[in-house]
């Protein structure tokens, strides 16, 4: 049973930085900015958590999120999406120089521009998959700290940056693509959209599929709005509310981390998000070239971000989520089957503690 306390620590350390981050994403909406609620969200949040609020996320919040979050990139799904399909395979293979190339770029501009021992250099280095890569450092030489708050900055200015990059580069949507309204609905549309999201989701996470939960509920939602069983939409205040809490899980990464340390550690964060990027944006153009695909697209498909914030960010900036989760979860396999291996070939096994 919830004592008083647990209230006043649950107000303090979720529903407050809530409240901060929906004015955030209000503040971005306002200013015509991409992705604007979960964008602002985020930046709200990290600003308050860099000042000393202490963000913490309930345990069940996350799932119940990326579910209902997954459910909503599912209707996004049409014939089209499964007609252009066709073309994945080239931007699969793309992800074969990619990887190796941000790995190298960033390793490089880390060790030899910041003086990072070559340990710290490649765990802070490696693309995404941030538990599993946290996993393997842990159990290394690295300066565990130093990759959380790298790869977490990484995470914050991708979505807070990404979608306006792209909307000015003329890549993607001028302007925030608008939360869809729902629609009239069956009465049996949302009890089937919940119980199989739901079946699908922890389905997936009991599998262990990278972003389960989300995947899981995206591939249930889009099957049932692709074949027409269910045409209503999750309703709109709900999808803005999720978005919120997504850029406070996200800006979560940060609690604890002191003013020193961020200054210690911004120019080797940003640094390394301009090295990845960088590298991102060269291989996407190619491959978007060579397969015919929207540039934006691909870059979003490549971005070294999680598989749930970057497939979020394709959702709201109208650009395949779909084809965006599926580079994602491609790139997090092949990263967890071949990470060890290439960490003792490059690191040696003297790099293990």
């Amino acid at each position: 049973m919830a004592t008083r306390g647990d209230l006043i620590g649950l107000i303090k350390t979720f529903l407050l930085p809530c409240l901060i981050g929906a004015a955030g994403g209000f503040v971005f909406d306002r200013a015509g900015l991409p992705a604007a609620w979960m964008s602002g969200s985020l930046v709200a949040v990290s600003i308050a958590a860099f000042a000393g609020l202490n963000v913490r996320v309930p345990g069940p919040v996350s799932p119940a999120i990326f579910l209902l979050l997954g459910t909503v990139m599912g209707s996004a799904v049409t014939p089209e999406t499964l007609r252009l399909a066709l073309s994945w395979p080239i931007s699969m293979g793309g992800l074969l120089v990619l990887v190796p190339a941000i790995i190298g770029g960033i390793t490089f501009y880390l060790t030899r521009v910041e003086g990072f021992d070559r340990s710290t250099a490649f765990y802070g280095s490696i693309p995404g998959a941030m538990n599993y890569v946290m996993a393997l450092t842990i159990g290394s030489k690295a300066d565990a700290r130093a990759v959380v708050v790298v790869q977490s900055f990484r995470l914050v200015l991708l979505v807070a940056a990404l979608p306006s990059f792209l909307a000015l580069a003329g890549l993607g949507a001028s302007l925030p693509r608008p939360v869809p309204a729902a629609t009239s609905a069956a009465w049996f549309d949302y009890p089937l959209m919940a119980t199989l999201a739901i079946s699908c989701g922890l389905g997936m996470e009991r599998l262990r599929v990278p972003g389960g939960a989300t995947v899981g509920a995206m591939l249930a939602s889009a099957v049932l709005h692709a074949t027409g069983l269910v045409t209503s939409l999750v309703p709109q205040p709900l999808v803005l509310a999720a978005f919120i809490v997504m850029g406070v899980l996200i800006a979560a990464r940060f609690a604890g981390t002191s003013l020193v340390e961020l200054r210690q550690m911004l120019r080797p964060s940003i640094g390394a998000f301009l090295v990845g990027t960088a590298v991102t944006v060269v291989v996407a153009a190619i491959v978007a070239r060579l397969a015919g695909l929207p540039v934006g697209k691909v870059i979003l498909a490549y971005a070294p971000g999680g598989i749930e914030a970057m497939a979020i960010l394709a959702f709201v900036l109208d650009m395949d989520p779909a084809f965006v989760g599926a580079h994602h979860i491609v790139r997090f396999v092949g990263i967890a089957m071949l990470l060890p291996l290439v960490a003792r070939i490059v690191l040696g096994p003297a790099d293990r503690v």
